[in-house]
């Protein structure tokens, strides 16, 4: 009975136990997620100036205000204290580390995204920058990915390195110029700030015109590639440089042996779609990208063989970098539209050689019925290439539900996109094309679409 009695008291008082425990607090909170009860309060100090740099969260906390992706206009200096290395690179002559205020982990971490070294120079050895190392950082800066402020690629330098400076002055912001036309192309600082508004990966829907003078050429022109790769900049110098990213050499043409090769002092003039690679790299896209004009350093000036734009019947544009045939009822107010792809227009062809086609209904009701022309070749659907070839003197007409502002077609191939001696005419509801061809002997350009999109108007 005095067993049954003892154990029934030590449950009792165990469940009284652990109950109170329950009820008493704890004598203090956690902070920092348990860092020995220690709290850090840190201060936003500077304002960007070299007499006043940033610390890291005055850094950070403006480029919050950014908006995302976007560099920032002007130079900034911050200051701080190396707390991580990620690549110090004498190969590439950049640097890649953290700073914070106090050179620990534990405070606000800013990261200095590939930057030179002091005046402005190359890195020149692996352990140029140490951890421990009070540093003075001059950058634009971004909001990469709306998530990582740090300096943008290219656009930096370490101003001062425990407190070792080597000149180097605040580079100039430049002034954008140009509005990207074949008449007035952008310069190099227009250029820059047309791709870094753009999302990461993402490029222009069209192509813009960029001059400037080379300022370092990374790849030249080489039989092998045909492409080359190369800074510019208003002036030829570091300041404001925009990089092109290997384009194709004059008349869109891969470079041969025995042409001029480009140049530091170069004056050049190119024609690309422009790419915010990365979220970071603002530059030209590879294969989208050619030569204009190349002015050499040494003298003389080389131009295309013929116009990069063929001079063509009014309201007919051929872009024959992107393989875009434009038809544009001028005046007409531009309203809903119906595209579609060959692939999707439900076309037989079970030949080598095609099959001849006359006319295509789509889903709304517009016909396309093409016309021979008289010629022995008459417009033909390819299924394996997906796509329908109109041969010279061959045409079309488009015959739509009401009137036709715009048809767009996209060609099979970039220089696929019909003569410059084509005609165009718009008559109500239909847009009639022809792909004149004058000549007495060859064949002219063909005309190969693998998609069209017509637009109404209003």
């Amino acid at each position: 009975m005095k067993k049954i009695l003892y154990t029934m008291l030590v449950a009792l008082m165990t469940a009284f136990t652990f109950t109170s425990c329950e009820d008493v607090p704890a004598p203090y909170d956690i902070p920092n997620g348990g860092n020995g009860g220690e709290t850090t309060t840190e201060v936003a100090e500077g304002n960007g100036t070299v007499d006043s740099p940033y610390n890291p969260l005055a850094v950070v906390q403006y480029i919050k205000s950014l908006e995302a992706g976007v560099n920032s206009s002007d130079y900034v200096y911050i200051k701080g204290i190396v707390s991580s290395t990620k690549e110090i690179s004498a190969q590439f002559g950049n640097a890649s580390f953290y700073i914070s205020a106090d050179g620990t982990t534990t405070g606000t971490q800013f990261y200095v995204y590939r930057v030179k070294g002091l005046g402005n120079k190359n890195i020149a050895s692996d352990d140029e920058v140490k951890v421990g190392d009070e540093v003075i950082i001059c950058a634009k800066v971004v909001n990469y990915g709306g998530n990582t402020p740090e300096t943008v690629q290219g656009e930096g330098y370490i101003y001062a390195l425990n407190g070792k400076t080597e000149g180097g002055t605040t580079p100039s912001t430049g002034q954008a110029t140009g509005d990207g036309s074949k008449e007035n192309p952008f310069n190099s600082v227009a250029a820059n700030q047309m791709a870094s508004k753009l999302a990461s990966g993402e490029k222009t829907d069209k192509q813009y015109y960029i001059k400037g003078k080379v300022v370092s050429v990374k790849e030249a022109f080489s039989a092998q590639f045909g492409n080359a790769s190369f800074y510019i900049s208003d002036d030829g110098k570091e300041d404001n440089k925009f990089y092109v990213f290997r384009t194709l050499y004059l008349n869109n043409e891969k470079w041969t042996e025995g042409k001029t090769n480009v140049a530091v002092g170069d004056e050049v003039v190119v024609c690309g779609s422009l790419i915010n690679y990365m979220g970071n790299t603002p530059e030209t896209v590879q294969g989208e990208t050619y030569l204009v004009s190349l002015k050499n350093n040494g003298g003389g000036t080389e131009t295309p063989d013929t116009p990069d734009t063929p001079e063509v019947a009014d309201g007919l544009t051929l872009d024959a970098t992107n393989g875009i045939v434009t038809m544009m009822n001028t005046g007409v107010t531009e309203g809903n539209s119906i595209e579609v792809s060959v692939e999707d227009m439900n076309l037989t062809d079970d030949g080598e050689t095609g099959t001849e086609v006359t006319t295509i209904t789509l889903s709304d009701g517009t016909k396309i019925e093409f016309d021979g022309g008289g010629e022995t070749y008459k417009p033909t659907y390819f299924k394996k290439y997906q796509s329908i070839r109109v041969y010279k003197n061959n045409g079309f007409t488009v015959t739509g539900k009401s009137k036709i502002a715009k048809i767009v077609f996209t060609c099979d191939g970039a220089k696929n996109v019909g003569n410059k001696t084509a005609t165009l005419t718009f008559s109500g509801n239909t847009a009639t094309y022809k792909n004149v061809y004058t000549e007495t002997k060859g064949g002219g350009v063909q005309f190969r679409f693998k998609s069209v999109k017509i637009v109404y108007a209003k």
